[in-house]
């Protein structure tokens, strides 16, 4: 049997190794023989593929500070196993340090780096895993590790400028609807039972108001309940492939964020074109998954036909004009960079143009986005603060007669 031994040697240090031996007395024995003491140890023939590690998520930040340990582990010569031990060791997450755990059974095993990780699809996404099976291939995994770094550094930064600049609209969303349901359920209630001792004929639309109003100050905790559950259910789904691309296909009929959501999927699209082309990886396989990439379902769709034509015999740039995937101008550097032989270097900059787009495009929507919410909460309040003095009026103006 193999065994992933944790060893203190005569000098006081210690080394991670993977060693054969009948079972673990007779490794302990060995090694006492040797002068050396086996500190902790492990049966990697043990190791079982549908373990629990294997449902184990990674948020993005943390991703991107294994890829981070790991590229400077392996530019200063540390080996892969004990750098996963390593980390895992330091993890405060008991699940995450299982999986680093696991990961490192695996590879002390015999298994490459891109098969190991490959095997936790919730931690390590496709596109991860094949750039870092183009590194070990190309054998130049560390530079490969350092332009997932970039990538995934790329990745959080547009997620948090798309973040803030939702923040404010979903605040005042949010203060909207908390001083409407305040009203309906407090105030207008009692004003109601005021006006009800006064008598007199109310106007249509103040009925309803007050109506209304008693049917959501009779169920107002069940309208909490439902609003609390309502919003943990989009968190929950927004999780999901299938109802993110419709999310973003309803986002890109909208007047105010169509042109930042098609900026974001080019941009998204050139970033991992460039890191894949550069990574090493073939035209096609690019293709795939750069387009897997982007969030844009109608973007998707375009780059799976462009790369079935290019299976045909296309060229890229032809590919990309025939499906209008990107502008004219961008579609001319990439049929220059296409003849120069200079496709990753022409990725990487148009990845650099649209990044500076598409944090002009957020910031142009966030300006026309405040007055609207703005405008559109001034609205609903509004409407119902005339309604109640409408209502108060034509109350005052009955008892006059």
């Amino acid at each position: 049997m193999r065994f992933r031994s944790t060893i203190l040697e005569p000098d006081g240090s210690q080394s991670q190794t993977v060693v054969e031996a009948a079972d673990e007395q007779a490794l302990h024995e060995r090694l006492h023989h040797e002068g050396r003491t086996l500190v902790q140890v492990k049966a990697l023939d043990a190791v079982e593929q549908d373990d629990a590690a294997a449902d184990v998520r990674i948020s993005g930040r943390r991703l991107l500070l294994l890829t981070q340990a790991l590229y400077e582990a392996l530019d200063a010569g540390v080996p892969l196993l004990g750098t996963f031990q390593a980390i895992a060791d330091q993890e405060d997450d008991p699940r995450i340090s299982e999986l680093l755990e696991s990961v490192s059974d695996r590879i002390a095993a015999g298994q490459s780096l891109s098969d190991t990780l490959a095997g936790y699809p919730a931690a390590f996404p496709g596109i991860y895993c094949a750039l870092i099976k183009a590194g070990e291939q190309s054998g130049a995994l560390p530079d490969v590790l350092l332009s997932i770094t970039g990538f995934l550094e790329w990745k959080l930064e547009i997620a948090s400028t798309v973040k803030q600049a939702m923040v404010y609209p979903l605040v005042i969303l949010a203060a909207g609807y908390g001083m409407v349901l305040f009203m309906l359920s407090f105030v207008i209630p009692r004003l109601g039972s005021v006006l009800s001792k006064m008598g007199g004929e109310l106007p249509l639309a103040s009925r309803y108001l007050i109506s209304s109003s008693g049917f959501v100050a009779d169920n107002v905790w069940a309208i909490l309940g439902g609003t609390v559950g309502a919003v943990v259910a989009f968190v929950l789904l927004s999780r999901t492939a299938a109802f993110q691309a419709v999310v973003m296909n309803a986002l890109a009929k909208l007047p105010v964020v169509s042109h930042v959501v098609a900026t974001l999927a080019i941009a998204q699209f050139c970033r991992t074109f460039s890191v894949l082309l550069h990574s090493g990886l073939t035209m096609t396989n690019a293709l795939e998954l750069g387009g897997a990439a982007v969030s844009l379902p109608s973007v998707r769709d375009k780059l799976d036909a462009a790369r079935e034509r290019i299976l045909g015999g296309a060229r890229l740039g032809e590919a990309l004009e025939e499906e209008e995937v990107l502008p004219p101008v961008a579609l001319s550097m990439v049929m220059v960079g296409e003849e120069a032989g200079r496709l990753p270097v022409t990725f990487e900059r148009l990845s650099r143009l649209y990044d500076r787009e598409v944090k002009a495009a957020v910031k142009k929507a966030l300006g026309m986005l405040e007055p609207i919410v703005t405008v559109l909460l001034g609205v609903i309040v509004g409407g119902v603060a005339v309604l109640v003095v409408t209502t108060i009026y034509s109350a005052m103006k009955g008892i006059g007669k």
